[in-house]
């Protein structure tokens, strides 16, 4: 049963020198075109909405669309999904995009979750980051947004930046707790291919900080985050109780989601597939055969279901694997028994779950999927 509804805008005003999703700047006309064929997709499926749950629009950055445009999603939207049925219907934004005229309309359109992508509320990181706004955008974004009754709000953070001290941190960390938010996603800056950040370190021009360095500043979110009151429930995300990100948990959970728009990804009727990548080529797909569907990727479930499950803090049910996939866990993957006893991963009650440790050495735990 489908529950869960994911529509990609790969637009945005500026590149950040880190991001590798798909996105580009483009012209009003090619967001125009884009847009009218995103709502064509979007019919195409009308049959297929009737228990949806969740709603994520992401990208890119949806808010950096001209209102009209992204008003013109909505009603699109309005008119094939029964919103008000929705636990949570999220949107993607930069701090500056969020004025009033704005959040007027998220709330006017049944939108009940925005997160607001941040990174830093330092000056100069930010500004190596590629990110137009800066610390007094931030408040009056969320001052907007609760001016429209929408309190579900997420801030999206980054730690173990380029040259970032200790320090910074822990100020970044102050500036993000005097937030009225209920959720917070902490990632770790991630040297990606085909960045800008990338260039410059293949041109020596920057280093990465050093994994001691980075385990340090992870645990110092962590810490600082559930003092405050966050409940760590995903690697990187850290809720209020009750405002856990009920569309990520369908991934994490290896539920079945859709994925509309250039570039998104669906796990949907048994199979894995991705929409064309290319803007102008997923238009023209649209326009000339009615689905932009790129491939279809081989699915392997029981992988799968690990490593998203082990993303949750709670873990996965080792007994309900075993059975669902007909395997012995312990058995097929000897080197848990190896990790349990190197204190990185726990087994308690059935459930299999990252230690404090573990967490720091994630990749080295998934990689022997």
């Amino acid at each position: 049963m489908l529950t869960a509804l994911y529509i990609h805008i790969p637009f945005c005003e500026k590149i950040c020198t880190y991001c590798d999703f798909h996105k580009e700047i483009a012209s009003l006309d090619k967001k125009k075109r884009y847009m009218s064929s995103l709502i064509k997709e979007l019919n195409n499926h009308k049959f297929e909405y009737s228990n949806l749950l969740t709603i994520y629009i992401g990208g890119g950055t949806p808010s950096s669309l001209p209102i009209d445009l992204i008003e013109d999603l909505f009603i699109c939207i309005d008119s094939l999904i029964n919103v008000k049925a929705l636990a949570e219907f999220t949107i993607e934004t930069n701090p500056n995009d969020i004025t009033i005229e704005l959040a007027q309309l998220f709330q006017n359109y049944g939108i009940n979750r925005v997160s607001v992508g941040v990174q830093t509320f330092n000056k100069s990181h930010l500004e190596f980051l590629g990110r137009t706004h800066n610390k007094n955008d931030v408040t009056t974004a969320i001052d907007n947004l609760l001016k429209c009754n929408i309190d579900n709000i997420n801030v999206d953070m980054m730690f173990s930046l380029i040259n970032q001290s200790l320090e910074e941190l822990e100020e970044d960390i102050a500036e993000v707790l005097k937030l009225p938010i209920k959720h917070i996603s902490y990632y770790s800056l991630i040297l990606e291919e085909k960045t800008k950040l990338h260039y410059l370190y293949r041109q020596n021009k920057i280093s990465m900080n050093d994994e001691d360095l980075e385990a340090l500043m992870y645990n110092k979110v962590i810490d600082s985050l559930i003092n405050a009151g966050f409940n760590h429930y995903e690697i990187s995300n850290f809720s209020k109780k009750g405002y856990k990100s009920l569309h990520n948990l369908v991934y994490w959970k290896n539920k079945q989601y859709l994925g509309l728009g250039s570039g998104s990804h669906s796990l949907y009727r048994g199979k894995r597939f991705s929409n064309i990548r290319n803007i102008r080529k997923y238009i023209l797909a649209l326009q000339e055969e009615g689905y932009p569907i790129r491939e279809t990727h081989n699915i392997e479930p029981l992988r799968e279901e690990l490593i998203m499950g082990l993303r949750l803090l709670s873990g996965v049910n080792i007994n309900y694997v075993n059975n669902k996939y007909n395997v012995d866990l312990l058995e097929l993957y000897p080197e848990i028994e190896e990790f349990i006893n190197q204190n990185l991963l726990e087994l308690k009650n059935d459930q299999l779950y990252f230690t404090r440790n573990g967490l720091m050495l994630g990749n080295t735990i998934f990689s022997i999927f």
